[in-house]
C-alpha cells in the first residue's frame, strides 16, 4: 500500500532531521496545521484554499514535488473509480431502481467512505475520474487553477504573473524613487510572493477576509495612495497579512515607516518650492543682495523717529508761541491786579482796630470807623475779594448768612459782597489774602494762626478767642482753731 501524502511529508522531515519549529521558522505556517498535514487531518483548515497553499509550501520547503504527488493520488483515485464502476454494472436492475430513490442521502456516505485526500480534491474543484493527469512541467499552480472554477474571471483581476516588482512598483522615468514607496513596494512584494506560494487567487481570497480584488492587487503593487485611506489601508492590511499567516506587526510597523517618510518628502517638496519661489523674488530685487533687509528696516524706523521728533519740536515751540502772544494782547486778570502790593503810603490808610476778647457770654467789640471823613448817611456796601494762596479751611458769612464753609483749593478766588457786613473765619491765616473794597490788605495772619474777623461798611473787626477752664477751682474750707482760756487758780480761805 502507497504511504498517503502527510505520511511522505512527515518522513521527508525527518530525513532532513527538521523538528516542527525549525519548519514554522522557515515556511511561518503554525504547528498545529503542520501536524494536520503530516496527519491527513483537513478539518483544522481554516479553508481548503489556505490548506491546499499549507500543502504546497510544506512540500516545497522539503523539496518534494506536489505536483507528482498529487499525479500519483489521482492515478489512484482513478483506478479506484473503474473498479467501483465495474461493481455498480455487476448489480441487478431491481436493485438500481431501488437505490435511485436513495441516492442524494447515500452521497454522503459515499464521500465519508472515500480517504480524506479524494474529499479535499473534490471541495478544490478537481475531477477525479479525469485521465489526463497534469503536466509536471508547467507552472505549480497551473494544475489546480486551470480545473478552478472560478479560474476564467481570475484572469481578468489577477495581474500578470510574469511582471515582477523590484523595489515595489514600476515608476516612472521622470519621477525620482522615493523611499516611500519603496517601503510600500516591498510590502506588496511580501503579499504577493506569500500568495503565489500559498496558489490563492483574489477571488478565493475574497470570499474569505471580504476584500475586493482591486484592493487586493493595490495592496500586492504597494500603490497604498490609490486606497481610500490611511486608517482604512492599515486595516485591509491587517487582515491580508492574518489570512496569509504573516506576520502582521511587522508588515504595519513597515507600512508607518513608509508613511512617515511620505510625510517628511513632502515637506521637503514644500520647502523645495518656498526656495524657488525666495530664488525667484531675490533675482526680481538685486538690491536685497547687497543690503540686508534688517538694515534697510532699521533705518526706516530711526528716520521715523527722528522726523516724527523733530515735528513733535515745531509743533510745541509754535505751541507755545501762540500761547505767549495771546497772553500779551490780553488785559491782566482782577486776581493779578489784587495780588500786587499797593504803592499807597501807610500814613494816608487810617485802619483802627478794635481788639475783642470772646467770653463765655459772647460779646462782641464795636467796630471803629475806617474813614472819619465818610457821613454816617452814606450806603456804601462791602465787597471782600478773597485770594486762596495756600489750602486752608475756611468759613465765609454775608449780613449773618453762611456763604461758604469747607477746604479752599490754592489760586482759587471769591468775590462776596455785602450791606452791612462780611464775616471771614480761617484757620490758615497765612494762605488768605484780602482785598477790602478793591483795597488790597495783605494776608490775614500767620501759618496756622486762626484768624477771624469782620468786614463792615465802616470798619473792620478782629476776633480773638482766648481758650477759657471749662471747670474753676473750688477752695476746700479749713478749720481755724480759735483760742482757749487758761484756767485760773483760787484761793481757798
Amino acid at each position: 500500500m502507497s504511504l498517503t501524502i502527510g505520511q511522505q511529508l512527515k518522513n521527508a522531515r525527518l530525513d532532513h532531521n527538521l523538528s516542527l519549529e525549525d519548519v514554522f521558522k522557515s515556511t511561518r505556517i503554525r504547528i498545529k496545521y503542520l501536524e494536520a498535514l503530516e496527519a491527513d487531518d483537513f478539518s483544522v483548515m481554516p479553508s481548503p484554499t489556505q490548506g491546499r497553499g499549507f500543502l504546497r509550501l510544506y512540500a516545497q520547503h522539503l523539496d518534494l514535488d506536489i505536483d507528482m504527488l498529487l499525479a500519483e493520488m489521482r492515478q489512484a483515485e482513478a483506478v479506484e473509480a473503474s473498479f467501483a464502476k465495474v461493481d455498480e454494472a455487476s448489480v441487478e436492475d431491481e436493485e438500481i431502481v431501488e437505490e435511485e430513490a436513495d441516492d442524494a442521502p447515500a452521497l454522503p456516505e459515499e464521500k465519508l467512505s472515500k480517504p480524506i485526500w479524494a474529499q479535499l480534491l473534490n471541495r478544490i474543484g478537481v475531477t477525479l475520474a479525469s485521465p489526463e493527469p497534469a503536466p509536471v512541467q508547467e507552472a505549480e499552480s497551473a494544475p489546480i487553477v486551470e480545473a478552478s472554477p472560478i479560474s476564467a474571471s481570475e484572469a481578468e483581476v489577477e495581474p500578470e504573473p510574469a511582471t515582477e516588482v523590484d523595489e515595489g512598483i514600476l515608476l516612472e522615468p521622470s519621477e525620482p524613487l522615493e523611499e516611500s514607496r519603496i517601503a510600500f513596494a516591498k510590502i506588496g512584494a511580501t503579499l504577493r510572493e506569500r500568495r503565489e506560494l500559498l496558489s490563492l487567487t483574489y477571488e478565493e481570497i475574497e470570499g474569505h477576509i471580504h476584500l475586493r480584488p482591486h484592493y487586493l492587487a493595490a495592496l500586492e503593487v504597494g500603490k497604498f495612495d490609490t486606497l481610500p485611506s490611511p486608517v482604512q489601508t492599515r486595516g485591509m492590511l491587517s487582515n491580508y497579512a492574518d489570512f496569509l499567516d504573516l506576520d502582521a506587526d511587522a508588515l504595519l510597523l513597515r507600512f508607518a515607516e513608509g508613511l512617515q517618510a511620505q510625510r517628511i518628502e513632502r515637506h521637503v517638496e514644500v520647502a523645495a518650492q518656498f526656495e524657488s519661489r525666495v530664488k525667484k523674488r531675490r533675482n526680481k530685487f538685486s538690491l536685497g543682495g547687497f543690503v540686508a533687509p534688517d538694515l534697510i528696516f532699521g533705518v526706516t524706523v530711526v528716520v521715523l523717529i527722528v522726523a516724527f521728533s523733530a515735528w513733535g519740536l515745531s509743533k510745541i515751540a509754535k505751541t507755545r508761541a501762540e500761547t505767549d502772544a495771546i497772553a500779551a494782547a490780553t488785559a491782566p486778570s482782577i486776581a493779578d491786579i489784587l495780588m500786587t502790593t499797593p504803592t499807597l503810603e501807610v500814613e494816608e490808610i487810617v485802619t483802627p482796630t478794635l481788639v475783642v476778647v470772646n467770653t463765655p457770654g459772647g460779646e462782641v467789640g464795636t467796630p471803629l470807623p475806617l474813614d472819619e471823613n465818610i457821613p454816617e448817611g452814606a450806603d456804601l456796601g462791602v465787597q471782600i475779594l478773597v485770594t486762596i494762596l495756600e489750602r486752608s479751611w475756611l468759613r465765609v458769612s454775608v449780613d449773618g448768612e453762611l456763604a461758604f464753609e469747607g477746604r479752599a483749593q490754592p489760586n482759587a478766588t471769591f468775590v462776596y459782597e455785602g450791606n452791612e457786613s462780611v464775616e471771614i473765619l480761617t484757620a490758615n491765616g497765612a494762605g488768605v489774602r484780602i482785598a477790602y473794597n478793591q483795597r488790597d490788605l495783605g494776608l490775614m495772619g500767620g501759618f496756622g494762626e486762626i484768624v477771624q474777623r469782620i468786614y463792615g461798611a465802616r470798619g473792620i473787626l478782629t476776633l480773638t478767642v482766648t481758650p477759657t477752664s471749662l471747670a474753676t477751682e473750688t477752695p476746700t474750707p479749713t478749720i481755724t482753731p480759735s483760742p482757749t482760756l487758761p484756767p485760773t487758780a483760787t484761793a481757798l480761805e
